[in-house]
């Protein structure tokens, strides 16, 4: 498999009234964009955090629209992602350079699946392994 795997800086920046043009562009340009269940987690959980109300319901319909959109495109975390993930945050760790839970399944995902991360936090991935892309600034 090859393609990019969507952090959840790149799908939340589509929640925007005016997303960045650059992040558009980049989505319109690639045919093959993939969602981990983890950003699924994070878009949901986001919403959840929001009190009840109108900003909230709004938000949950573009959450809900974007993940139906995704909804055959959305990668789990298999067993081949958990190791990967386990052996990332490992490495990280003995060199000094802790790796953030989220980062690491993330990463384990686009590894397992031979793909680029497309997100806003290169530094988060920084020196694991994985192939990285910044939509903002075509890194």
């Amino acid at each position: 498999m090859s393609g990019f795997l969507l952090d959840t800086n790149v799908i939340s920046e589509l929640t925007r009234d005016v997303p960045h043009p650059a992040v558009v562009a980049f989505l319109s340009e690639q045919e093959d964009l993939w969602l981990p269940t983890l950003v699924v987690y994070e878009l949901e959980y986001g919403v959840q955090l929001l009190a009840p109300g109108r900003r909230r319901d709004n938000l949950q319909a573009v959450v809900s629209n974007l993940i139906a959109a995704y909804a055959q495109r959305i990668l789990p975390l298999d067993r081949p992602a958990a190791e990967s993930a386990a052996r990332l945050r490992a490495q990280a760790r003995r060199m000094g350079r802790p790796l953030d839970l989220g980062a690491a399944l993330i990463a384990g995902i686009a590894l397992s699946n031979a793909m680029t991360i497309a997100t806003r936090n290169v530094r988060d991935f920084d020196n694991v392994g994985v192939a990285i892309t910044n939509p903002w600034s075509n890194r």
